[in-house]
């Protein structure tokens, strides 16, 4: 199909202009619901399934910026507008979840609005972390408003992030509609209509978000903390997308499934994975084998250099496969983990409890190693370690992070992790630069390009933006 150039301004529903002016009428799309047939209950799948492509794109090739894929030249600096975040969310996942929002309230069903603002609020919080400026009070207006302004960074999240999740919180709590027909959230992928887990996941958005906000208040690392800790009890409810044989996790067929592989594992999370990174020295992580597969007899695993390119190290012999565990078909798209929830107590106390966030430390490793299945006496010999075990008086904030970034594997979030401290190697030992930066000066990327769609699209653009501008939240 060829490829439509949208306005973030146009929603799902209205004509969308083609790159040479064609038109598209979307309810002609058969992934979309039509007007006619439209109804909470089938608008919502469609929803959650779009919410995960944005968590999924932000992640696709935005990877390896973390360094946790190294292979293209995004990982050398070259320019990039993360389109694959911005198109599913401007065209798919925001219309759709705010069109769940009107309906949901003018019938009194705030137990679906409140599930569509969580939601809202993470897809509307990874853009920010990504653009740092983006559409949303002009946005989303159809042919009212085609050339939608920006909003500032931090209106986003002073504003409309906090304001969504309150929101959505409130209406999670409030009475189930008088219809019959909707007490019961229906078609919900995620959480099959509980209400309870959905009020958890929008704690823990909340506990992310509050942990970000530390940056510019630092009072908020208390509130960060209490969040996390009301959120998710086990990894068991975290906030994800689980994908089925018939319709495969998109990483299975971008990495897992792959003939030629555009990315491969870096060398940076090898390392440390494999004992040789600096922390944690000489001690092999078990989620090893599990996150990547050897492809090779050669004892050493050896991961890509970042700023190489696919098939410039001969030596490289760690592969996504279709049975690595995030790349298989069946896998799901993480979106917020009790796992990540235990890093941000862990963080966010390290200073005035460490002996809770020792054991917050602690239970974020086992959490993360058993839910990808490694075996528990794998486990506790990794956990048991001295390296890895620490105790309150030794436990050091560098463990923390470098455990959240193996945690969270393949998710952006360790990206506004790193800029949060600046890619201080003292948080993220040997961290360096890409052996080839195409940035002049060799600086660190610090933001998104402008969405390669909106220049000769949208009139009301940013100006100024270059990938080493150091986003509001992290000045």
């Amino acid at each position: 199909m060829k490829k439509i150039l949208y306005s973030t301004a146009i929603t799902f529903s209205a004509l969308f202009m083609g790159s040479c002016g064609d038109l598209l009428d979307v309810n002609n799309d058969p992934s979309r619901v039509g007007g006619d047939a439209a109804t909470l209950s089938t608008l919502l799948p469609s929803a959650e399934r779009f919410t995960s492509t944005t968590q999924y794109g932000s992640a696709q090739y935005g990877a390896q910026y973390p360094q946790y894929l190294a292979g293209q030249t995004i990982g050398q600096f070259s320019p990039y507008g993360f389109d694959q975040l911005w198109q599913p969310f401007y065209t798919d996942a925001f219309p759709s979840l705010q069109d769940i929002i009107n309906r949901a309230e003018e019938a009194g069903a705030y137990n679906y609005s409140g599930i569509a603002k969580t939601l809202l609020a993470l897809n509307l919080m990874t853009v920010a972390d990504i653009y740092g400026d983006a559409p949303y009070s002009q946005a989303n207006q159809g042919t009212a408003n085609l050339y939608p302004c920006y909003d500032k960074m931090e209106d986003l999240y002073r504003v409309h992030i906090i304001n969504l999740l309150d929101e959505a919180l409130a209406d999670l709590a409030k009475p189930l509609p008088t219809v019959p027909s909707l007490r019961a959230v229906q078609n919900d992928l995620i959480y099959g209509g509980d209400l309870a887990k959905w009020t958890k996941a929008a704690k823990a958005i909340r506990a992310r978000y509050f942990l970000h906000l530390s940056e510019k208040d630092p009072a908020a690392l208390a509130t960060a903390a209490q969040e996390a800790a009301a959120s998710f009890g086990s990894f068991s409810e975290d906030l994800q997308l689980v994908y089925e044989q018939q319709n495969p996790n998109p990483w299975f067929g971008f990495l897992g499934n792959a003939t030629n592989k555009p990315m491969q594992p870096s060398s940076y999370i090898v390392d440390l994975m494999s004992g040789r990174g600096g922390r944690f020295q000489g001690v092999s992580d078990p989620r090893l084998p599990v996150y990547m597969t050897r492809t090779s007899a050669t004892q050493t695993d050896i991961g890509l250099t970042p700023g190489r390119i696919v098939g410039d190290q001969t030596n490289v012999n760690v592969n996504m496969t279709p049975t690595s565990w995030h790349t298989r078909a069946v896998a799901p798209i993480q979106f917020i983990t009790y796992a990540e929830m235990q890093f941000i107590i862990a963080e966010a106390l390290f200073n005035t409890n460490r002996a809770e966030s020792h054991a917050a430390y602690r239970r974020g490793i086992e959490a993360s190693m058993t839910k990808v299945g490694v075996p528990v006496a794998e486990i506790s010999a990794y956990m048991n370690n001295p390296a890895v075990a620490l105790t309150p008086a030794t436990l050091t904030l560098q463990d923390i992070m470098l455990q959240k970034y193996l945690a969270l594997f393949l998710q952006i979030e360790t990206w506004t992790d790193m800029r949060r401290y600046q890619y201080d190697q003292n948080v993220y030992p040997r961290l360096e630069k890409p052996v080839i930066n195409q940035l002049p000066g060799n600086p660190w990327v610090q933001r998104s390009n402008l969405a390669d769609e909106e220049p000769g699209v949208n009139t009301c653009l940013p100006t100024g933006v270059t990938q080493t501008s150091v986003l509001w939240l992290f000045q």
